[in-house]
């Protein structure tokens, strides 16, 4: 029985998402319909962001799913920007903690990297795994740390395309007592499947941050 309720339950769509995605296929909505094998009325409903049922959300996935561009229902109900806000909210707030704020939209198989020399920058390189992240986020804030009353909130933008998400933004984070004068330039990169975070880039001034971390 709850099967049956969850399959025939309304949920809203992404309609960003699935606009963006109907568009990189260069079809039109009626296409999309005709695709889906549904009316072009619930496409428009559903570009719209208002509930569909899931069954619906399910056909549009099956329509749009392509071998080089995989598509699952829970890309069309989840909202990528949404979660990379909370992922930055996370490393302000949460900073060791990170990966226990943000586990629940973690991909099992996630992987970050960090750009950098390891050498020079301890916590630079490839973290595979949830347990590998969170052991290289407690050592990213062994080493740096956040000024007081620090307002993140203002310094980053948010660039989705898909379920692709680019931040950019500053940073203030700094090696433990030594604040800098200026803000260091980021940019990450976040990549997400049925929901989950499954890969993300943090990008940088890498001789800045050697000199500093020097």
């Amino acid at each position: 029985m709850g099967d049956s309720v969850r399959s025939t339950s309304s949920v809203a769509c992404n309609a960003e998402m699935l606009k963006y995605l109907r568009e990189q296929r260069g079809w039109t909505q009626e296409e999309l319909a005709h695709r889906a094998e549904c009316s072009d009325r619930l496409v428009r409903k559903a570009e719209s962001g208002q509930p569909v049922q899931r069954q619906s959300i399910a056909s549009f996935a099956a329509a749009l799913d392509s071998a080089e561009h995989p598509v699952h229902p829970d890309d069309l109900t989840s909202d990528p920007v949404a979660l990379a806000k909370k992922y930055t909210e996370a490393l302000h707030v949460h900073q060791a903690n990170l990966v226990d704020a943000i586990r629940h939209f973690l991909d099992d198989e996630v992987v970050f990297r960090i750009s950098g020399d390891p050498a020079v920058v301890p916590f630079a390189g490839e973290h595979r795994g949830v347990e590998a992240i969170d052991r290289g986020f407690k050592l990213f804030f062994s080493i740096l740390e956040l000024p007081e009353n620090h307002n993140f909130t203002q310094h980053h933008r948010y660039i989705a395309q898909g379920t692709d998400v680019v931040i950019w933004g500053e940073s203030y984070l700094h090696p433990k007592g030594q604040p800098m004068a200026k803000p260091m330039s980021i940019s990450n990169l976040l990549r997400f499947r049925r929901g989950k975070l499954y890969h993300f880039e943090d990008n940088y001034d890498t001789h800045w941050a050697a000199q500093v971390l020097a």
